[in-house]
């Protein structure tokens, strides 16, 4: 029987180079190894599933495009109480503050519409002083068209252009009433300042007329009609008339002053009530504005009789 436990020197050549002394079994064990055919390879089953495609090579930062999210709004300022939303918003004057007020009921606690009372507690809850002329000073913000009228009486709504305040500030507002800063106005001879009167913007709606007629045909004169309700009536069929379908209330007070007999904003859901009750009027479902209907052009034109 063959030795197998002698020793013997193994050589390999080529790249490397390998010499060391190993036993004969061991040596046997090598000779059988580099002379058996290559085993197969297993199938594997990660190599198995479809390579995926490579990613694309991120585009340069220039050449990206800037599309904007479907709904996507910008995001808000957080604001912790209504005394910050004063301060955010730079509001200066009681309307101003009003505006502010009724923006931070929309953003911070979800109110589409808004009352005076809503509007006074938020002055309280900042330990702001209540307006002594508290109505006075609320009309005031409507006449500019930064508070509405909704549809039910007592309730007001936040203009668009009013909306962002807490964001954006009274500046582009207050340039848009095309008034001057409190206390701006030139000193009279004696030396007292004397107010000017406010410019009144016009509507934008109008801003493309030259003149405002009072007398239509088959109508009643403007200045004829008795009823303050009936005036505003008029004006919806004038403004229809000129090719403006419906009127804000602000719109409609513009209108009514340039008429001759000016309606006041705060007065005008009221004798809006009074004509939709009749079915003369209605409001828009999209912006809230009024216009006149069928069976109120038939009431002007028995009027004239």
């Amino acid at each position: 029987m063959n030795d197998m436990t002698g020793e013997v020197r193994l050589a390999l050549t080529g790249r490397i180079e390998f010499q060391q002394d190993i036993t004969v079994a061991q040596g046997a064990q090598v000779i059988s190894m580099l002379q058996a055919p290559p085993e197969p390879a297993r199938p594997d089953s990660a190599s198995e599933r479809p390579a995926l495609p490579p990613a694309p090579a991120p585009e340069p930062e220039e050449a990206r495009l800037d599309i904007p999210a479907r709904n996507d709004a910008r995001p808000r300022r957080f604001v912790e109480g209504p005394r910050q939303a004063l301060e955010f918003s730079g509001a200066r004057t009681n309307p101003e503050k009003m505006t502010a007020f009724a923006s931070y009921l929309l953003w911070e606690e979800g109110h589409e519409t808004f009352t005076q009372s809503d509007v006074r507690r938020l002055f309280q809850r900042s330990r702001e002083r209540i307006p002594a002329s508290f109505t006075r000073d609320f009309g005031r913000a409507v006449q500019v068209g930064w508070i509405h009228e909704g549809e039910v009486k007592g309730e007001f709504y936040l203009a668009q252009a009013a909306r962002n305040v807490i964001e954006d500030g009274f500046d582009g507002l207050r340039v848009r009433r095309g008034g001057k800063p409190a206390g701006a106005g030139s000193a009279s001879r004696g030396g007292a300042p004397r107010r000017r009167p406010r410019a009144v913007p016009v509507p934008e709606a109008f801003a493309g007329l030259d003149h405002i007629p009072t007398t239509l045909d088959g109508l009643i004169p403007y200045h004829r009609v008795k009823l303050k309700r009936d005036k505003l009536l008029w004006a919806l069929e004038l403004a229809k008339h000129l090719g403006v379908e419906a009127l804000q209330n602000t719109e409609a007070a513009w209108l009514t002053d340039k008429l001759g007999d000016a309606l006041p904003t705060r007065d005008m859901n009221g004798h809006f009530t009074g004509l939709h009750r009749r079915g003369f009027a209605n409001r828009s479902m999209g912006d809230n504005a009024m216009r006149i209907t069928e069976t109120g052009e038939e009431y002007l034109g028995l009027l004239s009789a």
